[in-house]
């Protein structure tokens, strides 16, 4: 009985991979394009299989090929690529996912994960988001996502499947220049003594709430892991350092660790959903117990840091 999942060579995705290999599971990665790199060191105790979410048979074959009990869904595309390709975005991230969904109840899977995305928010926020929160997201990629969240509950209810869901905020680790995503850039331009010229903040953002790499692969492991009882919200927000992390306050500490910074700002493109002080995780917390490591922007910059320095390849970094 295997765990499969789907983007599995992605970001979360391969680190999800690792966890699941350090503890000796057996681990299917499903992937349009597989990025080698990120599963170089334990790409000969995974199962590589290439496919399209938004093939049904393609993923339908290696559920059942398989013989899958647990799927862990981080395949899709991103915020700014959906805008410029709604297109794709609605054949990956909406119908990609009903797949995943159809065939897991077709083959009995035990149980779905599924990543979603503080992008859900949008229209009327306030300044503390929490699962309660309305959701009205404004792009193409929080609107697929929203409505994803509530097909998997709708398969739940219909057919008993443990669906399960977690929305990210910004996520955090080496190597990631996503459009959209200004925190990653430049903390590893400030490690590697590079000037960074900052995309998609002001100099006075008030910044996103952030998760680091690790936690949003602990994440995705723990929500599963959780007896059935206690999930009640069902669509969780999970967060690292559920305040938001300014600009300001980001090149504070990276000038104290790294003298020599240099960040300079353009005017912002668009980026990710802004002006939210807090991701409010308290469901998570008390109905699953979540707990994340990196909780202050220094303890993420430190595990940035070493991170890079112990796992170049991994990160594209090489």
């Amino acid at each position: 009985m295997a765990k499969l999942i789907t983007g599995g060579t992605g970001y979360i995705a391969a680190e999800l991979a690792h966890i699941f290999v350090e503890r000796g599971e057996e681990v299917v990665l499903f992937d349009v394009a597989i990025n080698e790199y990120r599963v170089e060191d334990i790409k000969n105790k995974v199962k590589l299989v290439s496919g399209d979410l938004g093939n049904f048979p393609e993923v339908a074959n290696v559920v059942k090929d398989n013989k899958i009990t647990e799927i862990y869904h981080m395949g899709g595309l991103l915020t700014l690529v959906s805008d410029r390709n709604p297109w794709a975005s609605i054949r990956v991230n909406v119908i990609g996912t009903y797949n995943v969904l159809e065939a897991a109840r077709l083959f009995s899977v035990t149980q779905i994960m599924f990543a979603s995305s503080i992008g859900t928010y949008g229209l009327g926020i306030s300044d503390v988001i929490d699962d309660l929160t309305i959701q009205r997201p404004t792009n193409l990629y929080g609107i697929g996502k929203l409505y994803c969240e509530g097909l998997g509950r709708w398969y739940m209810n219909k057919f008993g499947l443990d669906f399960r869901s977690i929305r990210y905020p910004a996520m955090v680790g080496p190597g990631v220049r996503t459009p959209g995503h200004w925190i990653p850039p430049m903390i590893e331009d400030a490690v590697l003594g590079r000037p960074h010229e900052c995309l998609y903040a002001s100099a006075d953002d008030t910044g996103t709430p952030i998760i680091y790499l690790t936690d949003a692969a602990r994440a995705a492991d723990i929500v599963l892991q959780a007896p059935k009882e206690q999930i009640k919200m069902v669509n969780y927000c999970v967060s690292g350092m559920p305040e938001a992390v300014s600009t300001n306050d980001m090149e504070t500490i990276l000038r104290k660790r790294y003298p020599k910074t240099t960040i300079s700002y353009r005017s912002p493109l668009k980026g990710l959903v802004g002006g939210v002080k807090r991701f409010d995780d308290s469901c998570a917390r008390n109905e699953w117990g979540w707990k994340p490591l990196y909780t202050t922007p220094e303890a993420v910059v430190g595990k940035f840091e070493k991170d890079m320095k112990e796992h170049p390849k991994r990160f594209g970094l090489e």
